[in-house]
């Protein structure tokens, strides 16, 4: 199975690092040219601005990032292959991933995204698997799970992905598993549990020590998030009334025995 590996020219250590692990996994590995926030044309980062629904900060990495993995999904649309791997290249993985890339036997067959990574986040997962393959557990995925460090996807949904993204400008992890920002929810998207891989400032005794990039672009535009605006009067009030409802519908869903809301761990079998 091919790896597309989303890299800046600029951080050759980690494809060194990265490529040494692709060897370890058995993965067929193709780089793909991140784009780099800081050299987006003016003109070409006021079009993403206005095509961004004003929920996130989009500074110049959360913007190079979003176009890298639309970058990735190009090459995947493009591809014979069935199944393709997509990863950021400070992802680790579990010794015992290799298995996922020997077959692609194993993916549900109305799959179109496994989410292979934990951000060691709550998030709403069905009850009951959808299968399972060499110790991993197959979960629908219910609402927003953070990180796009690793995720496998198939040629029909990143030609999807490419479509559904045209005129839109988001953080990639929050157009790729939110379900409220219209494109999660038109995709049917499983995770693995535990997870196979977690990105490095992730980790701690284990950490390579790469920081990221992405995190500090969101440190850097901390001042600029929306999340951090004070509403008032009926948009409070909105805000508020949708913040209860998932709160019942989460609660509903778990009283019923239809998902459970937990942290999805990372294999504790680290193979880097």
């Amino acid at each position: 199975m091919k790896c597309y590996l989303i890299n800046l020219d600029r951080s050759s250590d980690r494809l060194k690092w990265f490529a040494g692990n692709a060897d370890a996994l058995g993965v067929d590995l193709v780089r793909v040219a991140a784009i780099d926030g800081r050299t987006i044309p003016p003109a070409e980062k006021q079009h993403c601005l206005k095509a961004s629904s004003g929920r996130y900060a989009m500074g110049p990495g959360e913007i190079g990032c979003f176009l890298s993995h639309r970058a990735a999904w190009l090459a995947v649309s493009a591809a014979p292959d069935q199944w393709a791997f997509v990863a950021e290249d400070d992802v680790h993985f579990s010794s015992n991933a290799k298995t996922l890339f020997d077959t692609s036997d194993w993916f549900p067959p109305d799959a179109d995204i496994v989410k292979a990574e934990t951000h060691g986040q709550k998030t709403d997962v069905n009850m009951v698997t959808a299968g399972h393959v060499e110790g991993y557990q197959l979960r629908l995925l219910r609402s927003l799970h953070r990180g796009s460090g690793g995720y496998f996807v198939n040629r029909k949904a990143a030609g999807r992905l490419l479509e559904l993204s045209q005129n839109r400008c988001e953080p990639a992890d929050e157009l790729l598993f939110n379900p409220n920002l219209g494109v999660a929810d038109r995709l049917k998207i499983y995770q693995l549990d535990p997870a196979p891989c977690i990105q490095d400032f992730l980790l701690s005794d284990q950490a390579v020590g790469f920081e990221s990039l992405l995190e500090l672009d969101r440190a850097e535009n901390a001042d600029i998030d929306p999340a951090r605006r004070k509403y008032h009067g009926l948009q409070k009030f909105e805000r508020e009334g949708w913040r209860v409802l998932k709160i019942i519908r989460r609660l509903i869903l778990r009283l019923t025995g239809v998902s459970v809301f937990k942290v999805i761990p990372f294999d504790t079998n680290p193979g880097n």
